[in-house]
């Protein structure tokens, strides 16, 4: 359930953030503009990545225990990192400087890459079984997420840091329903 919620949390803490918040700008502003202590929406912002973040960590910890082998273990560690890097988000506001930049680092890099790691360790079952539907969904979204951020490098950063973002936030939570939905088949509920 928590791959399920996190993502249902974080958006809609965002979409109430920006719906309240009249000067955002798709074209100049990042999301963490709305979580900075000088916007009047950052008490909703910030506590939607921390909770959002809780909910992510969750998850992932639940991946890492039904992991199978190391690479699995590795893939969902790193998960973990960047699902927690998300709590940190919330809790080092845009004003904080360096820390709050690391921790989206942080995120943006590692959720995908532990979503990549997860996918290729279920490529690469143990005994040879390979699970390609969990590969594809565990890889594939994240390998588009670090992607995102390439093309809008390569791009000339046309438009505000919000929109790689967004598309990148959408991607990881794309991967944490499926699997999230997986896990849900798996175990019988």
């Amino acid at each position: 359930m928590c791959g399920l919620l996190a993502p249902v949390v974080a958006f809609t803490a965002i979409g109430i953030s920006i719906a309240m918040s009249p000067w955002f700008s798709w074209a100049r502003n990042a999301l963490s503009d709305l979580g900075a202590l000088n916007s009047p929406v950052w008490p909703v912002f910030n506590t939607g990545l921390v909770v959002a973040g809780l909910l992510a960590s969750c998850f992932s910890y639940g991946l890492l225990r039904r992991a199978r082998g190391g690479l699995g273990r590795a893939g969902s560690v790193v998960l973990l990192i960047g699902s927690f890097s998300l709590v940190l988000i919330g809790l080092l506001p845009e004003d904080t400087g360096l820390p709050h930049l690391a921790a989206a680092v942080a995120f943006f890099l590692l959720a995908p890459a532990g979503l990549m790691v997860i996918g290729i360790s279920e490529f690469l079952g143990p005994g040879g079984e390979c699970r390609a539907s969990s590969g594809i969904l565990a890889s594939a979204p994240g390998a588009a997420s670090l992607l995102t951020w390439a093309i809008w490098v390569l791009l000339g950063q046309p438009l505000g840091l919000a929109v790689p973002e967004l598309v990148a936030a959408v991607l990881i939570s794309a991967a944490l329903v499926a699997l999230g939905l997986e896990m849900a088949r798996a175990s019988g509920g």
